[in-house]
């Protein structure tokens, strides 16, 4: 009994904490793959898997289900495990831009911040 318990509970865990969760939608990917064998005959399965993990994605008349297969969207805000873009290739462009700086700073004078001036600031208390 204990070992069913501690089967289940690190069960939920493995679950709830990391995107396994995305492996019970496998039959969803099975069924997925049955339609698209009737629709068009002679479909591989590493066709199908090229058009749906490695291609964009049209919105098409199957969209809706093509975005509840596994591991094509997550529903966690935050996860150290996200696979959200395991699949689908996303640039990201930054824009660099260069500012030329036109000021001209002179060095440290000394003269200027010698410790003379500091005789004026530290001097014993009066009556």
């Amino acid at each position: 009994m204990k070992r069913f318990i501690s089967i289940f509970l690190f069960a939920v865990y493995f679950l709830g904490a990391t995107e396994a969760y995305q492996l019970l939608k496998l039959p969803l990917l099975v069924q997925h793959y049955k339609t698209h064998q009737k629709m068009e005959k002679g479909v591989s399965v590493t066709k199908f898997i090229n058009v749906h993990y490695f291609q964009p994605q049209p919105f098409d008349s199957d969209y809706q289900q093509d975005m509840q297969l596994p591991f094509k969207t997550s529903n966690r805000d935050i996860s150290l495990t996200n696979y959200e873009t395991l699949f689908v290739a996303r640039v990201t462009l930054i824009n660099t831009v260069f500012f030329e700086n036109t000021n001209e700073y002179s060095s440290f004078d000394d003269n200027k911040h010698a410790s003379i001036n500091l005789g004026n600031i530290f001097q014993p208390p009066r009556v």
